[in-house]
């Protein structure tokens, strides 16, 4: 017979077997540096940003520079644009000018309602700013600086022909308004004209830039 003593250590053993379980697998896992690693290694690459395209010069522009690389005084001649016009129905054209370039807008009803020309050059448009400045206060009724083109630039203007604006039409409505205007570093005289008043032609000197050809 099994003595009770032995019974109570087997019984004992036994329960010790039951508890002990066996330790779980170690669960594989990554450091912070190695997810940084594979999430960069396995994003594609940025693309690359596109280079905006320059916006094309509105069309009256365009024109001008067609005609003005096709003048004989070109080189002494910068093109001139007017960005603004002051009228929504105006269509620019070419226009002839001998020896020179030159750009007319018509409206319904009016042709060459204004315009730009870059005159051919002539003996005078040589001489020195100052005589050129002192030429056309002297011709034309009035005169102005024109500060936003190169220095010195300035136009003397009135009705066509170097007239004074009658004291009855002092806004000159109806009649062609003309300005011959200087601008720094050319050589050529530009004609600026008008036949929708003298604001509007005050309106066009104001708003004249150098237009630079692409090169």
């Amino acid at each position: 017979m099994i003595s009770r003593t032995a019974l109570t250590l087997l019984a004992a053993a036994g329960l010790a077997a039951c508890s002990r379980q066996p330790a779980p697998e170690p669960v594989a896992t990554s450091s912070p540096e190695s997810i940084g690693e594979t999430a960069e290694s396995s994003a594609p690459p940025p693309s690359a940003t596109p280079t905006a395209a320059p916006a094309p010069a509105p069309a009256a522009s365009q024109l001008i520079l067609r005609e003005w690389r096709k003048a004989e005084n070109r080189h002494g001649c910068a093109p001139l644009a007017l960005p603004r016009i002051g009228s929504r129905r105006a269509t620019p054209r070419r226009a002839a000018f001998s020896g020179g370039w030159a750009v007319a807008w018509d409206e319904p009803g009016l042709r060459s309602a204004f315009g730009i020309a870059g005159a051919g050059l002539i003996g005078m448009d040589d001489a020195p700013p100052g005589e050129q400045r002192a030429r056309l206060a002297r011709q034309w009724p009035l005169f102005r600086e024109l500060e936003q083109l190169p220095s010195p630039s300035f136009a003397g203007y009135g009705i066509e022909g170097a007239g004074a604006y009658p004291d009855d039409n002092p806004e000159g409505k109806g009649l062609n308004s003309l300005a011959y205007v200087r601008v720094g570093g050319q050589t050529c005289t530009y004609n600026i004209w008008s036949r929708l008043g003298r604001a509007h032609l005050e309106y066009l000197l104001e708003n004249l830039t150098m237009l630079e050809p692409a090169r």
